[in-house]
This record gives C-alpha cells, structure tokens and sequence, in this order.
C-alpha cells in the first residue's frame, strides 16, 4: 500500500501515465533516450560506448549510469476532471435546459443534496446549467487550487454568465458512455464567481459571453503523485530498491521532524515520488533532475562524473545538461557551478547560477537577479529559482526587482514576494468582500495596475499617489457611474433594476475606488472591464497590464542582440485586456532554443 495514507485514487493518478508509456514500449515503439544501438543521446553520459556489449542492461550497478537509463517518469501529463452545475445570480441572461444527459445528473446531484423544488430552480432565468472542466497539473496536491472553466452548452438558451457564481460542486473523471455519465470518485470541490471569457480576451462575442473561469476555484481533495516506471528489461526488486536508494540518497524531507527520502519503490517497476518542497514549482526540472542522479555510488567514478559534468557546463551547447547533472550530484557540485559563474560566456553564468539556487547556494542570487532584470529569455527561469532560494536576501533583491520598468520583471518579483508571505510590508494586501485579492506595491518606476486573470483574483497597483485624474464624469455598463464630488473625491452609484441605488462617496485613489466599487456589489470582472474604461477615456494615466507574468515559451537572445533591438522597440500598454505586449525578442537566427515545445519550463528535454 502507498505509505503516508494516500488513497488509491491517487495511488491510480500516479500510474496512469505509466501505463499509457508501458503500451508504447512494448508494442515496438523506442523512447527518445534510448535505441538499437544504445542511447541515442550518449552524448549527454559520460560512460557511453560504441560497444554493444557494454550498453546492454546490466544488475551490475557499477555500469549502470542514471536513474533516467533505467525508468521513465509518470503522472506528467495534464489529467481533466468535469463536472455539471447550476450558476446562479444571472440577471434574466439564464435558460431551462432541455432535456439531455447533463439535466439528468444536475438534477439527481440537486435530489442527493436535497434542494428544494429542483425543477423550478432549472427554470428560472436567474440560473443556467453550465458544464465544469479543470486541468490537474503534474505534482498536485490535496489543498491546492486550480482555475475551472464553465461553459453554457450549445443546446441552451443561455445569453450570457455575467454575474454568475457555482455553488460548491463536486468534480471527477467523468464520460458519457452509453447515454448514461460515469463518473469517477470525487477529486475536486469546485465553487465561486464567474469571470466571463469577455474579459478575459477582451472580446465580448456571444460565445464569451458564454463562457469563462472561476479562477482558482477548485479545491483538490487528493494529491496527484509523480512516479517512476522501470523499462522493460530493467524490472527486478533490486533494481526498484536500488533507484529509490539512489533517489532518496540525494533527496530528502522532513515529516513530522522525521528524515525521510522521497522515492518509496512500490513493486519491481514502479516507484513513486514526493515533490521537495524546493522544487514545488519546478515539476519538470525536478523530475529531470532526478533522471540524471548517477546510481553509482563509488569514489572514483563520481568523481570522474564530475569532471565530465563541469566540462559540459563550461560549453555553452552542452551548459545546460552539465548544469542539471551537476545538480543531480548535489552539494559536492557546488564548487564546479561557481567556476561556471566565472564563465564570459552568459548561457553558462546563468545556468550555473540556476543550479546553485537549487542546491541553496547563495552564490546565485546576483546573477539570478540580473538575469531577471536584463534578460526576458531567461527571466521565467531565474524568478522560479529566486523563488525556491530559503535564503532572507533573495527578498531584497526581488524586492529590487520592483523598481523596474519591465511589467513582467516587476510583476514576477511581486508573485515570488507574495509566495514567501503575503503581508510583506512591500506588498501589503488585504482581502476584499468579493474575494478579490488588493496589493498596494512599493515601486519608483511609473504607476502600473496590474489584473491578474489566472489561479486567484487579484489587483495589484504598483507606484505611489495612482488616482482618478480631473473631473470625472464616467459612465460605465449595468447602471454603474462615477463622478466627482469635491477635491480629490469620487461618488461611485450603482442605479438597480427597478429603482433604487447603491453609491459610496471616496477617495479618488484608485485603491479607495476599488473598494467603493466592491461595495455596491461590482464582481471582479466588472472592475477589471471599468478600470480599463477609465483609463481609455483618460481618467486613469497609469499603465494597466493583465497577466504580465514572465513567460516559460521565450528563447534566449544574447544580451549585446537584446539592447540592439530594444533600442528600436518600445513596450506598449495593452488597449484591451488581453496578456501583456511585452513581447518576446526572438528574430536573430544566433538564439539559443531554451524551450521545449508543448513543455511547461525553458529546460529541454533531454529525455
């Protein structure tokens, strides 16, 4: 049995992946990493021969090179999970659905919680039946959340889910076999109020009026472990034993003030894995950098391996495979990383440094911090290694981070800052009546509000003194107007259908602003679109950015080639809300790929 208490559900959403890779193998298929004739990436080991005999599976764990020689990783795969609900609070935009698979299981869910007269509820247009899916990273655990995205379906009359909100619902691997919905056990509660795709392409089509998220509004209820699965030829008790051995020699937790390694061989060919909390972001590094642990364990051959590894880091081809072998190693690496600092050439300073975060070394954080700073290429990278560093002086360098122009260095820096704790004095928040997340962030550079519209709602305003500039006299949708009412005060009134009205008098700080907004019962959708009219219709000079996160699909362009093009390139604010216009500088044919098509972090993928 999985230890730690973990369910067979989870158990199951380690091996899925495994059997999918376990058909592939044994129907003839070759994994990238190996072939006929050995492996087709030899160049990446230091012990690989041209002689047959010698590549051949071998018990002899002298010979035997890596963990990734001998497995293949699982649960790296997105798993989707659905579900069907009834949103309510719509205004007249709702339907009765007609009769179909999904009013069937609405209805029994609504028997099963006991609501009241179901059938009316269906009814009204203040409600719509709306289909749940949501997307299960690898590595997740029981706790985190997760966006959902909920959609009318096309046989409804359903006009539009402004206003809307789930109630708590549960969601599971669910199909429609055979005119009936199987579903699977229960991995997630979802709830919350709805975000309308209009908002969040800035494109009010009749299909987004249709459509959109609750962000971060399912709660899984299990974990989703990665694993390991030995190849075929490789299976044996020993072989398990041994790789988790390895794996645990190099990695390893705390649980309730006890020691423990985070591989647990479960049979002879599978082995599961925790996630160290250093890596909790990283899923994809983390598990390569499992793949290249050496499973020997002898003096001479690692230091032989060293020596190789560090000769591949100092080549800027080879920089970034030695940089994650050297962190495989662990802490014995360190000193082949620092010469790696040394380097002229930027590729192998940044990879180096990226390892020495990884492996806690303080050496990291300067050039992981210019890295951020000056280069856009790497900057997705070096923020999530600033982010995993336990050290206290990374915060004063993110902390400088935003002082920066570049929405996306100072937006990173405050994501990483907000991780470590939410009440830093740099970033203080609070929490909002509609569960929106405000930050009021100290930054010398331009004013800057920033709409987050992934994992959790939130704004953050960047800058000092950000407010509501002349006479304003703003008309926006649903009834809402803001006007002056004095020096440096707005009214903001929310006109109701039928008569009456909601209205708060404020500041005209822009903070204040969202407050009163938040107050007359204006959802995060609602304030994003108004803010982004205020400031067309000149009332609001700052810069107001949405989803100016540093981006994993960027290539590195050396950093003489980047100040060439920036020097003819200004960065534009975004005119709709769509993602950042930061854009990527990727012409020059010199760059170098760090990006792994359909993957999830710059690393490529050596396996």
């Amino acid at each position: 049995m999985p230890r730690h208490g973990r369910s067979h559900t989870a158990y199951l959403f380690s091996t899925l992946g495994l059997i999918a890779v376990g058909v592939i193998l044994t129907s003839g298929c070759t994994a990238p990493w190996t072939s006929d004739s050995g492996s087709s990436m030899s160049y990446l080991n230091p012990w690989s021969s041209d002689d047959k005999e010698k590549d051949e599976p071998s018990h002899d764990w002298e010979k035997i090179r890596t963990v990734g020689d001998l497995t293949v990783p699982g649960g790296m795969n997105n798993a989707k999970i659905k579900g069907v609900t009834l949103v309510t609070g719509l205004h007249g935009t709702g339907s009765d659905p007609p009769p179909s698979q999904a009013r069937d299981l609405l209805l029994n869910e609504m028997r099963v919680l006991q609501v009241d007269q179901p059938q009316q509820w269906l009814a009204s247009p203040h409600t719509a039946l709306v289909m749940m899916e949501a997307i299960i990273p690898p590595g997740a655990r029981k706790g985190d959340t997760i966006d959902v995205v909920v959609f009318a379906p096309p046989e409804t009359d359903t006009t539009s889910l402004e206003n809307g909100y789930s109630p708590s619902t549960r969601m599971s691997e669910m199909a429609f076999l055979g005119g009936r919905a199987r579903k699977g056990n229960d991995i997630a509660m979802a709830s919350g109020p709805v975000v309308l795709d209009s908002v969040i392409e800035g494109n009010s089509s009749k299909a987004n009026m249709r459509r959109g998220h609750i962000l971060g509004g399912a709660v899984m209820l299990e974990e989703r472990p990665l694993a390991l699965g030995l190849i075929e030829g490789e299976v044996s008790i020993a072989a398990s034993a041994s790789i988790g051995a390895a794996i645990n020699n190099r990695f390893h937790m705390y649980r309730e003030g006890t020691k423990q390694g985070v591989a647990t061989p479960m049979t002879d060919k599978l082995i599961t894995l925790d996630i160290h909390p250093r890596y909790k972001d990283s899923i994809s590094r983390y598990v390569r950098v499992i793949r290249f642990i050496p499973l020997s364990r002898s003096t001479e051959f690692r230091q032989r391996y060293l020596a190789e590894c560090e000769a591949e880091l100092l080549e800027e081809s080879t920089a970034q495979a030695g940089a994650l072998k050297l962190e495989a190693i662990g802490k014995e690496a360190i000193p082949s990383l620092k010469k790696g600092l040394e380097s002229q050439n930027e590729l192998v300073r940044f990879c180096s440094a990226e390892a020495l975060a990884y492996l806690n070394d303080s050496a990291c954080i300067e050039p992981l911090t210019e890295a951020a700073r000056t280069n856009n290429g790497f900057r997705f990278r070096a923020l999530q290694a600033l982010g995993s560093f336990d050290d206290l002086d990374v915060i004063d360098s993110l902390e400088g981070l935003l002082h920066e122009e570049s929405a996306e260095a100072r937006y990173g820096a405050f994501d990483q800052l907000k991780k470590r704790s939410n009440q830093l004095p740099s970033i203080a928040g609070e929490l909002l009546d509609n569960h929106v997340q405000l930050h009021h962030v100290r930054s010398a550079s331009s004013p800057m509000v920033h709409f987050r519209l992934k994992d959790r709602p939130e704004i953050a305003i960047f800058g000092t003194d950000v407010r509501l500039n002349g006479d304003v006299a703003f008309v926006g949708q649903n009834g809402l107007t803001i006007r002056s009412s004095g020096h440096r005060k707005v009214t903001v009134t929310r006109f109701q259908p039928g008569g009456g009205e909601l209205d708060k008098e404020c500041s005209n700080d822009l903070k204040e602003v969202i407050k009163a907004l938040t107050e007359i019962e204006c959802g995060y959708g609602e304030i994003v679109r108004n803010i982004f009219a205020l400031r067309n219709e000149g009332y609001l000079t700052a810069r107001v950015e949405v989803n100016a996160m540093p981006r994993p699909d960027r290539n590195y362009v050396r950093s003489e080639e980047l100040m060439a093009q920036e020097s003819d390139e200004d960065e534009n604010l975004t005119d709709n809300f769509s993602q950042s216009s930061e854009s990527a500088k990727t012409e020059e044919s010199s760059e170098v790929t760090t990006y792994a098509e359909g993957d999830d972090t710059l690393i490529p993928s050596f396996d």
